[in-house]
């Protein structure tokens, strides 16, 4: 671009990182936008990548604190969250385990959290004197900190909406009929004060805007093909075993049930003597309820994240990959309007796509629409079975779901188009008086 870029300051809970969905998203997004005119401030306990951004500003409980009385819990809560995690769960002893239920019954989504604009981060933002500010929504104190730095420095807002949590978030729970109309009065207000308005995909794009009454434009992960063609699959042949991978995140209000599901019909299958095997590359605690399951080795691996630089061959050296989107209700809320970062690598690579969700979810009618993806849309292990059945048996659908994916990636997620579209309309927000 010719003209001058603006100094943008990103406001989100995750910082740039080559691990986290978000971080992914930023990275791409913002890749080669000069290091001296972009910042981040987060919440993020990953490792920051400095490759496209190097100035960050880490909050920490000064910044983000919850609200007073809840405050009095906020360490014992952390505290015994933690020990929850580590032990698979529950907390150590009755005791411990019914005050922790008891606490998440009244918490519900968290707890009421106040973004507070200290000395040390109000010097911090002088001293980087941004031009923009740009920032995904997704909490009460993100929300109210991005509006905060807004006004304080009187300078223009991009907003960014990656899932749907408006239709989720802060809906149970006893403090939800506080909680509930709170931050939605603040997402309101951060819409009408924003310049420009972006959401994760083109559905999303559809029905915010006859929710908000603002026109949305569609940005997600983008790639540069040059790193990935090279080691794309060009040939289908069925590899012994069947190799089913998934890569990312497991969350409980996202892939856990239907994740299970799948491998629940994987081992069936190994069982019953087809050669396949399932690999799921997640975060530790992420897979610990599939680890408990006790299913065999030879049938489902579990690893931690792949290292960044492996996953184009890592991918195109799998025979299936997988995009497993919960049936449950809040879930399917939740993710109806998403398209996960993973979609374009998991497309650029060239190798088929079992994507098993319901049917009115966004990713689903993207896949359908465009021919991408295999879509299991009924639930259970042996609608599972059938599509992984027909997948292992049918090399020309192989062949054609792979060479159709890369095409609408390439058209669709190309960086060299999307980043400059992404770039376009962040320049124009920083120039609207």
């Amino acid at each position: 671009m010719s003209v001058e870029l603006p100094r943008v300051l990103v406001v989100t809970a995750n910082n740039f990182n080559l691990v986290s969905g978000g971080g992914i998203t930023l990275t791409n997004l913002f890749r080669g936008w000069p290091h001296d005119r972009l910042a981040n401030v987060h919440e993020d306990a990953v490792p920051e990548d400095h490759s496209v951004c190097r100035t960050f500003y880490r909050l920490t409980e000064e910044e983000i604190r919850w609200n007073w009385p809840f405050s009095l819990l906020q360490g014992w809560y952390g505290r015994k969250k933690q020990q929850a995690i580590s032990t698979g769960g529950s907390a150590p002893g009755p005791a411990g385990q019914g005050w922790l239920s008891a606490v998440k019954r009244l918490l519900g989504d968290g707890a009421p959290k106040q973004a507070r604009l200290t000395p040390a981060l109000l010097d911090w933002v002088e001293k980087f004197h941004p031009t923009l500010l740009y920032g995904f929504l997704g909490s009460l104190e993100q929300i109210t900190l991005i509006r905060s730095l807004a006004a304080r420095f009187n300078i223009p807002m991009v907003v960014h909406m990656m899932d749907d949590w408006p239709a989720v978030l802060h809906r149970r729970g006893l403090l939800s009929p506080i909680m509930g109309p709170l931050i939605r009065s603040e997402l309101a207000c951060a819409l009408k004060e924003a310049r420009g308005r972006l959401a994760i995909c083109d559905d999303m794009c559809t029905e915010y805007r006859d929710r908000y009454g603002y026109e949305f434009t569609a940005f997600q992960n983008a790639l540069d093909p040059a790193g990935w063609l090279p080691h794309a699959r060009h040939q289908w042949q069925a590899g012994v075993p069947f190799v089913v991978r998934y890569v990312g995140s497991i969350l409980a209000d996202g892939q856990q049930e239907s994740l299970k599901d799948i491998a629940l019909a994987v081992t069936g299958l190994r069982r019953a003597g087809r050669p396949i095997q399932l690999w799921i590359h997640a975060p530790g605690p992420d897979a610990d309820y599939l680890r408990r399951l006790g299913m065999p080795a030879d049938a489902v691996v579990i690893e931690g994240p792949p290292d960044p630089v492996l996953v184009p061959r890592l991918l195109a050296e799998s025979d299936l990959l997988l995009l497993p989107y919960n049936f449950d209700v809040r879930s399917a809320r939740y993710i109806r309007l998403s398209l996960p970062t993973k979609a374009p690598a998991y497309m650029i690579s060239a190798t088929p796509v079992l994507v098993y969700a319901p049917s009115d979810v966004a990713t689903v009618r993207y896949a359908a629409r465009e021919g991408w993806g295999y879509v299991v849309s009924s639930q259970g292990e042996q609608a599972v079975a059938e599509a992984l059945t027909l997948l292992m048996d049918d090399q020309t659908l192989r062949e054609r779901l792979g060479r159709k994916a890369q095409q609408v990636a390439l058209l669709r997620h190309d960086a060299g188009r999307v980043r400059q579209a992404f770039w376009e309309t962040l320049t124009a927000a920083a120039r609207v008086s």
